[in-house]
């Protein structure tokens, strides 16, 4: 029996820099890791080939036991290889809420991509094992890094940062709301095509990210924590708005959401321990899970 336990992500900041021909949008964005909320995942090796999934947890009504991130995981690397893959069972308790932009189906997945490449005679390299993780998810590469990252494109673009924000105090909100990613891009295609001065304002972040780089200023962390999502998010979610107006009442420096939502995160400054506190008893809720991390 192995356990793996699969943390999350956050977005610090997300702007929307293209749409491909093929709908796929292009971002520009920093994805900094996070041990909580996190899934857990315990693989038993089997002696049929493939894998069964069952999963437990908030997140198991919406899982598709044979559709799922693991499954789609598991199939990839199969295909990708001219050896044998153990056959599995997996037990994947669900930590991470689903539809909160916090990843939780991609970390599942890099966690067992990392598993298998490491039971298998001959692994892969880093490179294959990343084109694999592509093909499963956008979001599936960056957690094979599991380090502070800059990521461009659809995800293919990942770049390491050493991010100044040792000390900082992060407070993520977690309430019991499913935004779907497909309908937010969507809805902001929508809006961007109606409104003729988002289309301007989407030019200019585009000239500004080739030009300066985003959220980051001479290795520094800038704390302009901007979501092009969010608008037409909190539009369809007004209690989101309400939750990252509390953390920046309550003293945060900057809160945004993370992703396509529904997590709504607030950035503390170190000396801000009170603040923060305060910050997570109110927001803490039947309808909520808080986190507080320090950075």
């Amino acid at each position: 029996m192995s356990i793996l336990t699969a943390g999350c992500k956050v977005n610090l900041g997300l702007r929307i820099t293209g749409v491909r021909p093929d709908g796929y949008h292009e971002i520009d964005s920093l994805f900094y890791p996070l041990p909580r909320p996190c899934d857990q995942i315990k693989l038993r090796v089997t002696d049929v080939s493939g894998i069964s999934v069952l999963c437990t947890g908030p997140g198991a009504g919406v899982l598709d036991a044979e559709n799922n991130t693991l499954t789609r995981a598991y199939t990839a690397f199969a295909q990708a290889v001219d050896f044998p893959v153990p056959g599995l069972e997996a037990r994947l308790r669900k930590g991470i809420p689903s539809g909160a932009g916090l990843g939780g189906g991609s970390s599942d997945a890099a966690a067992l991509l990392r598993w298998l490449n490491g039971h298998v005679a001959t692994p892969l390299s880093s490179q294959a094992l990343a084109e694999i993780a592509l093909g499963v998810g956008a979001d599936v590469p960056f957690f094979l890094h599991n380090c502070p990252c800059r990521v461009r494109g659809i995800g293919e673009i990942i770049e390491s940062v050493d991010l100044d924000v040792s000390g900082m105090r992060l407070v993520l909100v977690c309430p019991e709301i499913h935004v779907s990613t497909p309908q937010t891009f969507a809805d902001y295609d929508a809006f961007a095509a109606a409104s003729h001065a988002a289309e301007k304002q989407n030019s200019l972040t585009r000239e500004q990210s080739r030009a300066n780089g985003t959220f980051l200023s001479q290795g520094r962390f800038d704390a302009d924590l901007g979501n092009d999502l969010e608008n037409v998010v909190f539009r369809r979610h007004p209690e989101l708005a309400d939750i990252k107006a509390t953390l920046l009442r309550y003293g945060a420096t900057a809160a945004c959401m993370s992703g396509s939502g529904s997590s709504i995160l607030g950035l503390f400054r170190r000396e801000a321990l009170v603040e923060a506190q305060a910050a997570v008893a109110m927001l803490q809720g039947e309808n909520r899970r808080v986190y507080a991390h320090v950075l």
